[in-house]
């Protein structure tokens, strides 16, 4: 478990329209039925941890708020407006960003190719120059890649790399999963800081994660799910007892720091 504890950002207020208001959603995979009933809120300006263990249903929820798998009830609401249906490159121009499970990169493109392509569709083009300054003085080891091809990169140098391209240009909600998945701790921390920076750049955050200390150390609140319901919604000290109330019922348990499944168990989200 990590020693260092960054501080916990300040709680919005509470009249302030929430980043994100997920209402009764529900979502299929064809036949298969993923998520139930489900409803939570992100903060203006906050970060809200999403735990629960392999196929429980974090990943899917990323992918419906993000308009990559359509809800077949609820709704959905960015900054109030509802989004609920909307394609994934609508709700990205109303202000969210996503940054997938994996790596999230072009491969066949340099690291300075990958950060232009962002800026130039986000920013315009005549600011992709000072864009691509602040990726380097936020991230130096991007600056030292910027010629090396991003599929060459290390897990977690990718992984910085898309956390570069929503840094310079901060959306309203970024939803992070499974970020620090297979990294090196060096790398974790790595991450983290970038997520931190991007929430101080005024970005309201849902991180998808299975390093429950890690991702409690910079959450307010916090969505724990089980079987595609929610089983805990509130503060994020309350989430890991939570966890391992849900955990203990299913057989399996958090180990050190990540939530271990029980044998057989497969999948994510």
């Amino acid at each position: 478990m990590s020693t260092a504890t960054a501080p916990v950002p300040p709680a919005a207020p509470e009249t302030a329209v929430p980043a994100l208001a997920v209402e009764h959603v529900s979502a299929a995979y064809g036949p298969y039925r993923a998520l139930f009933d489900v409803s939570f809120t992100v903060p203006a300006g906050g970060i809200t941890a999403l735990l629960g263990s392999n196929g429980a249903g974090k990943s899917t929820v990323a992918r419906v708020v993000t308009g990559l798998l359509p809800a077949t009830t609820g709704n959905i609401r960015l900054d109030g407006v509802d989004v609920t249906g909307l394609p994934a490159y609508k709700i990205a121009r109303a202000g969210s960003a996503h940054v997938p499970e994996g790596r999230g990169v072009f491969a066949d493109l340099t690291v300075e190719e990958n950060l232009k392509v962002a800026f130039h569709q986000r920013l315009g083009r005549k600011q992709v120059g000072g864009a691509l300054e602040r990726a380097y003085e936020a991230f130096p080891i991007l600056g030292t890649r910027r010629k090396q091809q991003g599929g060459t990169l290390s897990g977690g140098e990718q992984r910085i790399l898309s956390l570069a391209k929503v840094l310079v240009a901060p959306p309203r909600l970024l939803v992070a999963d499974e970020i620090s998945l297979g990294l090196a701790p060096l790398m974790i921390d790595a991450v983290y800081d970038g997520l931190r920076r991007i929430n101080e750049a005024g970005t309201a955050l849902l991180v998808v994660e299975q390093q429950v200390d890690r991702v409690l150390e910079v959450a307010r609140t916090a969505v724990v799910l089980e079987h595609g319901a929610v089983a805990y919604d509130g503060p994020s000290d309350g989430a890991l007892a939570a966890v391992e109330r849900v955990l203990a019922s299913r057989g399996e348990r958090v180990v050190g720091s990540r939530i271990a499944g029980a044998p057989g168990t497969e999948g994510s989200g």
